[in-house]
Parts: structure tokens; sequence; C-alpha cells
């Protein structure tokens, strides 16, 4: 995964005609949180397992109302029946936890501004792009943490079932925030995005293709079918779905703190004087 993770940021940089006056190099902080599988209804926003992301960036403008931002970012996310509002779900007893690091390359749309070049100003942005990402998620068993993929819960790898999910894969980065322009040197930010992604594994949960409890514990062991349906105690067979329709996503709000490099005058001003305007360029 490092390897790859290597491969893409140098083709990411490869991408950028660096002129060193159109640069900013930045970090990022901020909140991540998981909606899937395991969240209360699945789909939506959820904030009772919020989490840490942090991360560095460069952005580069090379016109007025376009930057490209090239960001290395790591985010933990995870998520718990436990905090499931319907018994049903509780009972389940999934849970998960999973570090995810991002490497993107996005394109920020410069809305309009207010304020003065030079000076103070403020700058919607919206943004969209691709990301490569790894992912590895963990289950609990007592006070262990288990790595899930390996395991095969849903009996991937046996006749009959899916072949083990990738760790490592492509999502779609959407979103949008403003950037306050303090002086010509330091730019403050905040913004949201979330990622459309081509998976409904990050949980380890996925589908409603029926699994067989005998097929997970006698293909795969007694660790993957305890995590497969961790309630089950029966000596019988049973046969059931662990997921849902929708796919998984994260999110990711951040503030972001950046510094020009180069020419000093600024990469993504205003108009001339105050007032609402088009995004300058001070080149």
């Amino acid at each position: 995964m490092r390897i790859k993770l290597t491969v893409f940021s140098l083709a990411l940089i490869s991408a950028f005609s660096i002129q060193a006056q159109k640069i900013e190099l930045g970090l990022m902080g901020g909140l991540s949180l998981y909606s899937g599988d395991l969240s209360p209804k699945e789909f939506g926003l959820y904030f009772n397992d919020i989490n840490a992301a942090y991360g560095v960036f460069a952005r580069y403008s090379p016109s007025t109302k376009l930057s490209l931002r090239l960001a290395f970012e790591q985010a933990h996310i995870e998520g718990k029946d436990a905090n499931n509002s319907d018994p049903a779900r509780r009972k389940r007893g999934y849970n998960f936890r999973s570090i995810v690091n991002e490497a993107s390359l996005l394109v920020e749309w410069n809305v309009f501004s207010i304020g003065r070049e030079g000076g103070v100003q403020l700058i919607p942005y919206l943004f969209a792009g691709g990301a490569y990402y790894s992912f590895n998620p963990q289950g609990q068993l007592n006070n262990d943490w288990i790595d899930l993929q390996p395991l095969g819960t849903e009996g991937q790898g046996l006749p009959g079932y899916a072949a083990p999910y990738e760790l490592s894969q492509f999502a779609i980065p959407i979103g949008g925030g403003f950037k306050l322009n303090l002086n010509k040197n330091v730019v403050l930010g905040f913004e949201l995005g979330a990622r459309k992604l081509f998976t409904d594994y990050l949980d380890d949960v996925s589908g409603t293709q029926p699994v067989s409890y005998f097929d997970v514990r006698d293909g795969n062991g007694e660790t993957a079918a305890f995590f497969s349906r961790p309630q089950f105690k029966g000596d019988q067979d049973i046969t059931y779905t662990r997921g849902g329709k929708f796919m998984d996503w994260y999110y990711i709000g951040n503030v972001t703190l950046s510094f020009r490099i180069g020419d000093r005058s600024g990469i993504t001003g205003g108009g001339r004087g105050r007032g609402i305007g088009c995004p300058g360029n001070n080149f």
C-alpha cells in the first residue's frame, strides 16, 4: 500500500507546473465521521462517532478562479451498533474502527470575493477531484483490535462467496468552504467535504448476499464467525445478511492554515478596492 501511495503521490506532484509565487503550503486539522451500515439509519450524517483528521497540502493557483490542491490526510473513523437506538441493531453487536490515509488532487473554484486585495478577504469556494486512499477495518474482541479483512467475515474467499475486498481504492471528494486572506502571506480556511466511495466495506459490513454462519466458521475460522455474527451462540446453522443497499461514506471538516511562498503578492485576491467581485489575481 505504501508503494502504491508513493507512486500515486509522485504522479500527482508531476501534474503541477509549479511557479513558486503561485504556491501555498499549509496544514489542515479537524474532524472526521463515518456513514454506513453501522450508522443509525445507514445513510446520513451521525455524530456519535466523531474523530480526528489532520494533514498537509500544497495549493497552486494558475488562474484567478481556479486552484489545484494536492493533499495528504489521515482520518480516524469508527462505528458501533451500541450507539443505535434500535434494540435489534444494538443486539446485533457489530463494531469497527479504521485509519484512512488519503492522497488527493482537488480543483477549487473560487466563487467570488468580499474585501480588499492585499488585505482581509473572504472567498467562498467549491471543490471536487480524485483521491486514492487506504483503510483497514478492525473489530474489538475483548481488549484486542483484530484486522477484519483477512478473516473473511462474509465468507470472502470461500466457494460461492465474493473475493476479499481491496484495502486501497479510489474515491471522489466533493465539498466547499471559504478562505480568509488575513494578509498577503497567510490564508485561513474552513471547509467540509464528503468522499464518494466505490466500496461498501469501509466498515467490513456489506451487501444483502445471504451468509451461512457454518460456512464462515468452518471455512474461515471461529474468529471470522464471531465477527460475522457476534451475538449468535446456537449450534444450528443460520443464514443472514449483514449489510444494506447504500455505499459507505466518510466526511472530513477541516480548518486550514497556509502560507504563500515566492512572490508574496497573493494568489486569490478580490477585485481592486472593496466590495464583492470575482477573485482577482495579483500577478
